[in-house]
């Protein structure tokens, strides 16, 4: 397979991601920010979840982490479909001060962020704290062109948190690159696919301009 884009440290694939990963090593980490499934927007359509986490367990080490957050909407359909393939570990709260997304109970300033394991898991989490904090709309991580871009603190604390030495993260949803961007800042090897060439574009832009700044070339 031919990247889209890549570095010394990942790699970026621009295609389905059912198709991409049965042809990639087995990866130490996934994490990933998938769409939600409540096609209330483009970006957020229903999915064929069964098929896609499937292949996820496939591209992923014995005694890999994953870690993703799906979105509080048919949470519990989501969960159990997750949990028959892969081993529960854990949930660690976000806490968003600024948010102003409206749920069933008024405003709702957090989100799940699950992790899950295949088997034992071979590293666990090191440094990490109960619950991550960290607004929406932080200045990195605006004016990005990605209509739902996770905030680049959050993802980075999870990789300093998750991922160590040597290990492979892939991002089988990697959008407008936060992921990659937060390896590339961390030198940490990534695996990143998008569907969509014009999140790709933007995603290679990202990750180009962290180089710069790190002054890795």
């Amino acid at each position: 397979m031919k990247p889209y884009y890549e570095t010394d440290l990942g790699k970026l694939y621009h295609g389905d991601c059912l198709s991409i990963m049965p042809e990639l090593e087995p990866v130490d980490l996934v994490l990933t920010d998938p769409p939600y499934g409540v096609n209330k927007a483009e970006w957020d359509l229903v999915f064929p979840a069964r098929k896609i986490w499937s292949a996820v367990h496939d591209a992923l080490s014995v005694g890999g982490n994953f870690l993703l957050i799906p979105g509080e909407k048919y949470l519990p359909q989501k969960i159990s479909l997750i949990s028959s393939l892969f081993d529960y570990q854990w949930v660690i709260p976000w806490y968003k001060p600024n948010a102003m997304q409206f749920g069933k109970t008024g405003y709702s300033k957090h989100s799940l962020i699950w992790w899950f394991s295949n088997g034992e898991p071979t590293n666990k989490p090191k440094g990490m704290i109960d619950v991550i904090v960290s607004p929406m709309g932080k200045r990195e991580d605006k004016n990005i062109g990605h209509p739902s871009p996770k905030p680049f603190l959050v993802i980075k604390q999870l990789l300093v948190g998750f991922c160590f030495d040597n290990n492979v993260v892939l991002d089988p949803f990697i959008g407008s690159g936060t992921t990659a961007v937060a390896c590339e800042r961390l030198k940490r090897k990534w695996i990143g696919i998008e569907i969509e060439e014009k999140y790709c574009e933007i995603a290679a832009k990202r990750i180009e301009a962290e180089r710069k700044q790190l002054k890795l070339f």
